[in-house]
């Protein structure tokens, strides 16, 4: 669904989602440490965590700041592989544990995202 706008810039004020109350966020640590704040009380939620932090993240921070180089390279990788039928490797017990859980949480991800655009256009 791509990322919302947001141009934050360190330091800058804003309400924390955990304690909601304004605090000053000086760096990417204290972003990454209240994000897994968030996590931890996402955990019994209904939802998927990344639909959960995609609402959440761009109220308190810049969520493209978080996603590194390796996630946006498995994301394509993952898609090339959908889109081109390309196999991961030649067996199943040559494919890389990493990408497969990685894969996992894509596809779920994907699936998520597919019933809340049903759900939201009826």
């Amino acid at each position: 669904m791509g990322f919302p706008h947001n141009n934050l810039q360190f330091p800058y004020k804003r309400q924390s989602p955990i304690t909601k109350r304004n605090r000053e966020y000086n760096d990417l640590r204290e972003v990454e440490e209240e994000v897994t704040l968030l996590s931890e009380t996402f955990k019994d939620s209904k939802f998927t965590l990344g639909r959960n932090l995609y609402f959440i993240l761009p109220l308190f921070c810049n969520p493209k700041l978080l996603v590194e180089e390796e996630y946006v390279e498995l994301m394509k990788e993952y898609h090339y592989m959908k889109n081109y039928n390309i196999p991961m490797a030649r067996s199943l017990d040559e494919a890389d544990s990493y990408k497969l859980d990685c894969f996992d949480i894509i596809q779920r991800e994907l699936n998520a995202i597919t019933q809340y655009i049903g759900e939201k256009n009826g």
